[in-house]
């Protein structure tokens, strides 16, 4: 079974959302991290992303022609996600991988493997105590405040307040 605790791999979303509150290094220095080739290539090196000299040091995940044209017929038969999309989910499947993502598109298409976001991670971060309760509610206000974070504000909100009583 696939937990926070295993390998992840992870798509591009949850690294800006943990860029933007100041927790790219925690991720990137988290032994249980991969990121797929091809995904690092097309999201990070090819636009030169700001973060890209940091996540270029994620280890990295490799598909053998099979499970790329696997990626392919998926992709073909369901463009909702795009073709990195199931890139990552293809290593995550074969590797036993848990799947960290923002994307819910892919989350209701992979139902064979265990999905998390950035919000599972930030608690995982707060149980080991790498981040207290107080920036754990600062990272959900500056998620919640930000028009370019996709999580839900009615999630982001039940949080806050949670951790304010």
């Amino acid at each position: 079974m696939n937990t926070l605790n295993q390998i992840l791999v992870i798509d591009v979303n949850v690294i800006i959302h943990l860029e933007k509150v100041g927790l790219l290094d925690e991720l990137i220095n988290d032994k249980n991290i991969r990121i797929v080739d091809l995904v690092l290539y097309q999201e990070y090196e090819f636009k030169r992303n700001l973060a890209s000299e940091k996540v270029e040091k994620i280890k990295q995940v490799h598909l053998n022609e099979k499970q790329m044209f696997e990626a392919h017929s998926l992709y073909q038969s369901n463009p909702r996600n795009s073709v990195f999309d199931y890139y990552s989910y293809i290593a995550a499947r074969d590797n036993n991988y848990g799947l960290l993502t923002g994307d819910w598109k892919l989350k209701k298409k992979v139902n064979d493997i265990n999905t998390h976001g950035a919000i599972c991670y930030v608690q995982k971060l707060n149980e080991k105590g790498i981040i207290d309760n107080e920036r754990l509610k600062n990272i959900y206000e500056t998620w919640l405040n930000d028009p370019t974070v996709f999580i839900g504000s009615d999630i982001l909100s039940e949080l806050i307040i949670e951790l304010s009583d």
